[in-house]
């Protein structure tokens, strides 16, 4: 594995590369820090060059400590594609959770940088009839977070500390990523008009949560299939070798569509 940094737009971000053949970037969902992919990558690091990365103020990533941007964050994804492979820059993509919502970002509006995407249970929550239902609950969680602090927060939202890599995450979560990643209304119909070939993604043991939903309806608005991927929303940790076999199936026969 050998790892680098890029500067952009006053951060300076780190990323990892691991193995060989076609470029995979795994975005992270909640807390932003590659190394969530850890298992992950060892299982496809013999098929992929496993990109990750830490996201602009989390991990080993410096940022300054501005209010999320979900745009900004897709041009971090891009950047650091181009950083990795700067002669064809390109790459499959895997996003998770609110990775996913910035991989649908980035392949809206930097089509150019993605060959493939792949987006796991991202919540997408606007798009759901129960929207706004959802959103006043998770404004009643972050007034929790603001009142109570981070593990209130977390339990009423059916979370805890331990869903993240460092107590800071959590913390960096709640403070800046929570509500924008909630508040996030995907433009699935410039994702679709790139042609990029995409799937959505359920965890098997996600049932009716609002982000396997919204995973559904994504699927719908693209007119792409939904695939059920082994474990719940934390899959990719709890079973990385059958998460990976599921993923590399998916993208070997994205490519070839």
């Amino acid at each position: 594995m050998s790892t680098h940094t890029v500067r952009h737009e006053g951060a300076e971000l780190t990323y990892d590369l691991r193995g060989a053949g076609p470029l995979l970037l795994l975005i992270a969902g909640q807390g932003g820090e590659g190394a969530r992919f850890a298992g992950l990558t060892q299982q496809l690091a013999d098929e992929f060059t496993v990109l990750t990365y830490d996201r602009r103020g989390t991990g080993r990533s410096a940022g300054r400590d501005t209010d999320f941007d979900m745009a900004q964050q897709a041009r971090d994804a891009a950047a650091v594609i181009r950083s990795a492979r700067p002669a064809a820059a390109r790459a499959a993509v895997f996003g998770q959770g609110g990775g996913g919502s910035i991989a649908f970002e980035l392949a809206a509006h930097v089509p150019d940088v993605v060959a493939e995407l792949v987006v796991h249970e991202a919540p997408s929550i606007p798009l759901l009839p129960d929207a706004p239902q959802r959103l006043a609950f998770a404004r009643e969680i972050q007034a929790t977070y603001e009142s109570r602090g981070v593990v209130a927060a977390l339990a009423q939202w059916g979370a805890s500390p331990a869903d993240f890599a460092r107590p800071e995450a959590a913390d960096h979560f709640l403070r800046r990523e929570f509500l924008p990643i909630a508040w996030h209304n995907p433009d699935l119909d410039a994702v679709r008009r790139t042609g990029i070939p995409v799937v959505t993604a359920t965890g098997a043991e996600s049932r009716e949560e609002y982000y396997t939903r919204g995973a559904r309806v994504q699927a719908e608005h693209l007119a792409c299939r939904c695939v059920e991927f082994p474990g719940d929303h934390f899959g990719f940790v709890a079973e990385p070798a059958l998460f990976a076999d599921v993923l590399a199936k998916e993208l070997t026969g994205l490519r070839r569509a």
